[in-house]
C-alpha cells in the first residue's frame, strides 16, 4: 500500500492538464499525506483529477476484470492467450507487482487524493468539498473491501505513525464507510457561509449540485446495503440504515453520475482509447480480440432485445456469434472473422453504438439504470415503499435509452410478456446484468458472487463449475511491506477464500 503508481500519474498530468486552462499543477496530487499541505494547491485544482482517476479505474480497470468474470467477455480464437491470468483464475499472477492488476495500489492512491481534499477542506471550512471527499473515500474503501476483504482503513494514510497499518474486518470497513456517507450527507446539508468555497465546473461529475451528490451518496449506501442482503444477522442493521435514507428525504439518483474533464479527439475518453480507437483513429488491439460470450448474445436474442443490434456487429453469415470464455481451441467458429465485435461508429455507419459513442463521451461512474435496479431490488425485499415493477421498468428504459434504442422499440420491448415484471429478484438481476454489459462489469461480478445470478458458464479451462473467482489476493506490495497483516489473513486461493458478504 505504500507504493503508489507514479506511471499513471504521468499520464494523468499530460492528459487532463491539457483539458483545463490554468490547471497545469492541480494533477500533482500523489503526495505524502503526512507532509504539510501545499497551500498553492487549491481544492478546485485537486477535485477534478481525483474524480477523473476514480472514474478511470471504474470504467477501465475494474470494468475489464468484471466483464470477464461477470459473463460478458471472451476472446476470439486467435487471441486466446491474452488475459491468461484472468481466464485461468491465476491469483498469484494477478497479484504480481510486475504483470498483475494493481487495483489495491491504485485504489489507495486514489483514496489518498480524497484524504488530502478532506484535510484541506476541513482546514478551510468548506463543507461541500469535505462532503464530496467523504463520499468518494467511502467509495474507494468499499471497492477495496469488495475485492480484497479485510483492508486498512483508520490507519491507511498515516504511515509515519502506522508504517504497517492494521487490517480491519470487511464488515467493519463497510459499517465505517456507510457512516462516512451519513456524515457526508449531513455535511452537505449543513448551513454554509457565503464565503465558503463550493465547487462548480471543477466538479466534473455534478457541477457542484449538492442535491445530486446527496442522492449519489444515498445510492452508494443502498448498493452497500444490498451487497450484504444475504448475510445472516444483518437485517436490523440494514433496516436502520434504510430508515436514515428515508428520513433524509433526497432519494436516489435519477440521472447517471458521469465524469468528463473535457475529453477531445486528441485527448479522448480512456475507455474509448483502450477498447475501441486510438488517438490516430486506428482500431485498438484490445478491440480486435475482445468478443461477447455466446451466453450474453443468447440472453438478448431470447428476449428479442433491441439493445443487441446496437451492441454488436453481425458476422458475414448474417448472425450474432459469440465465443466461450476461457476457450483454448482453434475452431473456425470462434475466429476473429467469424465472431461479433463490440459496435461503435466505424461499424455503425458513423452512428453511435451502445457503449462506444464518440471519443468525447463521458466515463460512467454510476448509471441511472443501476440506481433504478438497486431500488427495484430494495422494493422487492420490502426495504422501501416504492413499486418494484415500476422501478424495474425505469431501469430497462434508462438502459435502452443509454444504448441508443428508439423510444418505440423500448415500448415494444417492455410490452413483451417475457419482460413484464414477475415479482422476482432473479428477473431484476437479469435485466440489471443486461444493462451493465461492458459498462460496469465489476457490479455484474459482485451480483454473481452475492446471488449466483445470472447463471452464465464458467471459464472453459475450469472443469468444476463450482470453482469461480471470489476475490483477489493481497498484492506483492503488501506481502513485501505489511507481511504480518497479510499472513494473519492467510488468503491463498482466489477461488476458495470469500469476502465477508459473499455467502452464496
Amino acid at each position: 500500500m505504500k507504493k503508489y503508481n507514479i506511471a499513471l500519474y504521468i499520464f494523468f498530468i499530460s492528459f487532463v492538464g491539457s483539458c483545463f486552462q490554468s490547471c497545469d499543477s492541480y494533477l500533482d496530487v500523489n503526495e505524502n499525506p503526512n507532509k504539510p499541505m501545499d497551500k498553492d494547491m487549491t481544492l478546485a485544482y485537486r477535485l477534478p483529477s481525483a474524480l477523473y482517476n476514480t472514474a478511470y479505474q471504474e470504467s477501465v480497470q475494474l470494468n475489464q476484470l468484471g466483464c470477464f468474470w461477470g459473463g460478458y467477455w471472451g476472446l476470439n480464437a486467435e487471441s486466446k492467450t491474452q488475459y491468461a491470468n484472468i481466464q485461468e483464475y491465476n491469483g498469484p499472477d494477478i497479484m504480481s507487482e510486475r504483470n498483475g492488476i494493481p487495483i489495491w495500489d491504485n485504489g489507495y492512491t486514489y483514496a489518498n487524493n480524497y484524504y488530502l481534499i478532506l484535510n484541506q477542506a476541513t482546514e478551510e471550512g468548506s463543507k461541500v468539498y469535505g462532503g464530496i471527499a467523504r463520499i468518494m473515500l467511502a467509495w474507494h474503501f468499499m471497492r477495496l473491501a469488495d475485492i480484497y476483504g479485510d483492508i486498512p482503513l483508520d490507519q491507511a494514510f498515516n504511515m509515519e505513525t502506522y508504517p504497517h497499518p492494521e487490517y480491519e474486518d470487511g464488515i467493519e470497513v463497510y459499517k465505517k464507510t456507510i457512516d462516512m456517507l451519513t456524515e457526508a450527507v449531513n455535511m452537505l446539508k449543513a448551513k454554509r457561509s457565503v464565503a465558503e468555497a463550493k465547487p462548480s465546473s471543477d466538479d466534473i461529475v455534478f457541477n457542484g449540485d449538492v442535491t445530486k451528490w446527496i442522492q449519489f451518496a444515498n445510492t452508494i449506501k443502498l448498493r452497500a446495503l444490498i451487497r450484504q442482503s444475504e448475510v445472516t444477522g444483518q437485517q436490523s442493521y440494514i433496516a436502520s440504515e434504510i430508515e436514515k435514507i428515508k428520513v433524509e428525504g433526497s432519494g436516489f439518483l435519477t440521472e447517471s453520475a458521469l465524469a468528463n474533464p473535457g475529453f477531445t479527439t486528441s485527448k479522448p475518453n480512456p475507455y474509448w482509447s483502450n477498447y475501441y480507437r486510438s488517438t490516430a483513429d486506428k482500431e485498438t488491439s484490445i478491440h480486435t480480440y475482445i468478443r461477447p460470450t455466446e451466453y450474453v448474445i443468447a440472453q438478448y436474442e431470447a428476449l428479442n432485445d433491441p439493445r443487441l443490434a446496437n451492441l454488436y456487429t453481425k458476422t458475414s453469415a448474417g448472425k450474432y456469434q459469440g465465443v466461450i470464455f476461457g476457450y483454448t481451441g482453434n475452431d473456425d467458429k470462434y475466429k476473429m472473422a467469424n465472431t461479433s465485435v463490440l459496435k461503435g461508429p466505424k461499424e455503425n455507419k458513423s452512428q453511435a453504438g451502445a457503449i462506444f459513442k464518440s471519443a468525447t463521451q463521458s466515463l460512467v461512474l454510476l448509471s441511472d439504470f443501476e440506481s433504478y435496479f438497486l431500488q427495484a431490488e430494495a422494493a422487492q425485499r420490502g426495504w422501501i415503499d416504492d413499486n418494484a415493477g415500476s422501478l424495474y421498468q425505469k431501469g430497462i428504459e434508462a438502459s435502452c435509452t443509454y444504448m441508443g434504442v428508439a423510444p418505440s422499440d423500448i415500448s415494444s420491448y417492455l410490452a413483451q410478456p417475457s419482460i413484464t415484471y414477475d415479482g422476482t429478484i432473479k428477473q431484476i438481476i437479469l435485466q440489471k446484468w443486461l444493462a451493465l454489459n461492458s459498462i460496469n462489469g465489476i457490479e455484474a461480478w459482485n451480483d454473481f458472487r452475492r446471488l449466483g445470478l445470472p447463471q452464465f458458464p464458467n471459464s472453459a479451462v475450469e472443469s468444476d463449475t463450482s470453482i469461480r473467482p471470489k476475490r483477489l489476493l493481497y498484492p506483492e506490495t503488501e506481502t513485501q511491506t505489511n507481511v504480518a497483516q497479510v499472513k494473519k489473513r492467510n488468503i491463498t486461493d482466489i477461488t476458495k477464500d470469500r469476502v465477508w458478504w459473499d455467502v452464496h
